[in-house]
């Protein structure tokens, strides 16, 4: 009996806190402004041309033409500074798996340049 009375008790407090008419309550604040998910697929593309663009200039000699794969490489760049690796243990990494050096160093530096900027190199003066 005393069960049922406590959770009469709490179901009666919880309709009164929960704003039945009791208390007048003004319009909540506006969220900030989040971006759509359209919007970010859409950065989302636009990072991946401006990098896919960049290797063509750094890199005319190489075969891109799988451009899925390269982008799929950046962004396993990106996977790789979002997990505290630095930019020597990424390219260290792709040593061995049929990218150059010369490729290695310009995906690393690129995707963190395009896919990836919170990681892009700084310039040294």
């Amino acid at each position: 009996m005393r069960k049922i009375g406590a959770v009469a008790v709490a179901v009666a407090l919880a309709a009164g806190l929960s704003g039945c008419g009791a208390i007048p309550v003004g319009q909540a604040p506006k969220a900030s402004p989040t971006p759509t998910v359209d919007a970010r697929a859409q950065q989302v593309y636009e990072q991946e041309v401006a990098y896919v663009r960049a290797l063509r200039q750094q890199l005319p000699k190489t075969d891109l033409s799988a451009t899925q794969v390269w982008v799929d490489l950046g962004h396993a760049v990106c996977a790789g500074f979002d997990d505290g690796l630095t930019p020597k243990e990424l390219f260290d990494s792709m040593q061995g798996g049929g990218v150059t050096q010369q490729e290695a160093s310009v995906v690393v530096v690129l995707s963190g340049i395009h896919l990836c900027p919170e990681y892009a190199p700084t310039p040294t003066p």
